[in-house]
Order: structure tokens, then sequence, then C-alpha cells
């Protein structure tokens, strides 16, 4: 496994350890079908969550976040139409977060959330 493929699991991992501790519940992890990926699918009280978690271990290429731009984010939100599709019976309130996950050389971590980020 690649080293930015192990990062990313990393920053999932801690983005939903997070997200949990701040009352999210856990509906997929890696949705997978034929037009990607979401990272995480959850939901926070009443609202159905897309979260697209993105990780580094410095900002030479930019900000974590910044890697999320409009053609990731059409895709995010196509992947959102075929979950619910596929996946709902209810009526939710949506919403797309991008959680991003710093890992600074001494160790330590930071994760900035951005709440409806798109």
């Amino acid at each position: 496994m690649s080293s930015s493929r192990n990062l990313g699991i990393l920053g999932e991992e801690m983005a939903l350890s997070f997200l949990s501790g701040l009352g999210y519940h856990l509906l997929e992890r890696n949705y997978r079908c034929r037009l990607g990926e979401i990272d995480l699918v959850m939901l926070d009280g009443e609202c159905l969550v897309f979260i697209e978690v993105k990780a580094r271990r410095s900002t030479l290429y930019g900000a974590p976040q910044e890697a999320v731009g409009a053609v990731k984010q059409a895709r995010i939100r196509r992947l959102a139409e075929h979950y619910l599709l596929c996946k709902c019976d209810g009526d939710y309130h949506l919403r797309f977060d991008v959680v991003a996950v710093s890992f600074k050389k001494s160790g330590n971590h930071i994760i900035d959330h951005f709440k409806n980020a798109f």
C-alpha cells in the first residue's frame, strides 16, 4: 500500500473519530459506485452529510481542503445523488462537508471541519 494511501486511511480514521465525538452517526464509509467514492456518509441530527476527507503532511501543494475544487465537488454531488437513489428511503436535509487533517512533523495533527463546504 502506498504512503499516500496510508495517509488517506489514517486521515479518514481521525476524521471519523472526530465527527463521532461531535455526535455524528456513521452510515457508510468509503461508499463506492461506478461514479467514484464518498469517504464518509454520516448523520448529524436530521441532516445527511456527505464528507470528503483530505489529509496532508505539508502545505507544499496547498492546504488539504484546497484539493476539493469544482470538479471534485461536482463528482461528490453526483455520488450523493446515486447514494440517495440507492440507499435512502427518508427525506433528509443534505449537507456537503470537508474535513482536512494536517499532520505535523512533531507527530501532532490538526483537524479542520468545514460545514457546508460547497
